[in-house]
């Protein structure tokens, strides 16, 4: 009980050390976590493969990272997936050999001073070959759909064909490639822009020129329609009494045009006739049958 005494009796001579010494701490703990204690996590982070000279990526199983990091409010303030890059050094590859790297802070390309605490994911598998170059033809790839009526008649890239670069097992199986996607939707009539060409995500690949030009051509779809039916009528010349028989009295026309004005046509619209102003003898006579409609059918 004594021991208690004296102790109780030595902490009240000390209290003002005590308590200078637990504000130190308290200062301390917050310069601290003013510099440790934020976390912020940056997504889509471009992941590259330093791939020595004669080399090009085959195979890479992560294009983007996730990285979760912890700083200052200073430190991560301006961290974004546009400033950081991660890079694998492969500096002695063999030629189709699968590596497994685990990904570090030794990897990352990062001007800020926040440290990194996690990768999602969390290593990268890849394989390298040997580098190649091949001249591919151009086409071009379409995202919509045209309005009702048209289609696309013919499509002229240019330049037709550019040389790529890359893994060779990956140019091998090649045999075109494409540019972005051209959209089609509210197009009424044929147009010409630039289009970036796409390249495949299966490796690292540069092209030469990496725009084309594309010039998409429309035209009207035609649609086809029948009138069943038609009587065929007889043209003479005017004041002409003679009795005129045809045979058949009724044909089937069968009409071509734009889609939506054959829609629109209607049976009442269209005649069918025989030219008989130059008949002089009465004989039967194998005449061609031809016909007309109103111009509200606009063919």
């Amino acid at each position: 009980m004594s021991s208690f005494s004296n102790l109780w009796r030595q902490l009240g001579r000390d209290k003002l050390l005590i308590s200078f010494c637990v504000a130190l701490a308290f200062l301390g703990w917050q310069g601290i976590r003013k510099n440790i204690g934020f976390e912020v996590s940056v997504s889509n982070i471009t992941v590259d493969v330093d791939a020595p000279a004669g080399w090009a990526v085959w195979e890479k199983s992560v294009h983007r990272v996730n990285i979760v990091f912890r700083g200052s409010r200073e430190a991560i303030r301006y961290l974004n997936n546009e400033q950081l890059r991660v890079v694998i050094p492969v500096p002695n590859p063999k030629r189709g050999e699968e590596m497994v790297i685990k990904l570090t802070e030794a990897n990352l390309r990062n001007p800020t001073g926040a440290k990194v605490v996690s990768f999602s994911p969390s290593e990268i598998v890849v394989r390298l070959d040997q580098e190649s170059e091949k001249l591919l033809p151009v086409k071009a790839a379409f995202s919509g759909t045209l309005p009702e009526g048209l289609e696309i008649e013919r499509v002229v890239c240019s330049p037709a064909s550019v040389r790529v670069s890359g893994a060779r097992q990956i140019l091998d199986e090649m045999e075109n490639i494409h540019t972005e996607l051209v959209d089609l939707n509210n197009r009424q009539s044929s147009f010409k822009e630039s289009q970036r060409i796409a390249l495949p995500q299966a490796g690292r690949m540069l092209v030469e020129p990496d725009w084309v030009s594309v010039e998409v051509v429309l035209e009207a779809r035609d649609g086809e329609v029948e009138f069943e039916k038609v009587p065929v009528r007889v043209m003479c010349a005017p004041g002409e009494r003679r009795q005129i028989t045809v045979t058949p009295e009724f044909i089937t026309v069968t009409a071509r045009g734009r889609e939506q004005r054959v829609e629109q046509a209607r049976g009442a619209d269209v005649f069918a006739y025989v030219n008989c102003h130059e008949l002089t003898e009465s004989t039967t006579y194998d005449l061609p049958v031809w016909w007309t409609c109103r111009p509200a059918c606009n063919w």
